[in-house]
């Protein structure tokens, strides 16, 4: 009988770090379908993976990308920067931004120590919010 108990508990250990060691990034405060005003709080989250700063080669770390309104990412190239992809190169995990009343879809990619996403990569599900 005991043993059948060990089993158990070791198998619900094992399964535990299993979950545990996922690599996920997603958005802690906001979610698909949310309406929001501007200036918009957003804080990042991060699962399987610790942050650090663009530049900085520690192994099972990362930066955080957020996508505003973009459809396509070629994953093995850097992450551009522009008004629709930002860069939190200094270990951000929050930030406030501004955008226009009407609908906006945001994706959040964690990129490596020189900007290009992980492989296999770690992004978000796209949500879509509206801005009133």
């Amino acid at each position: 009988m005991s043993k059948k108990y060990i089993y158990i508990l070791l198998t619900l250990i094992a399964f535990t770090q299993f979950i545990a060691s996922e690599e996920s990034v997603y958005f802690i405060n906001i979610k698909d379908g949310d309406i929001v005003e501007s200036p918009i709080f957003i804080q990042f989250g991060l699962s399987g993976k610790g942050v650090a700063p663009a530049g900085i080669a520690k192994e099972n770390t990362g930066h955080h990308h957020l996508l505003i309104n973009v459809d396509d990412l070629d994953l093995s190239k850097p992450i551009p920067s522009s008004k629709n992809h930002l860069h939190f190169g200094g270990g951000q995990t929050e930030t406030s931004i501004e955008l226009t009343s009407g609908e906006h879809k945001l994706q959040l990619v964690l990129g490596d120590l020189y900007h290009v996403p992980h492989s296999p990569p770690i992004i978000s599900k796209r949500i879509k919010i509206t801005v009133k």
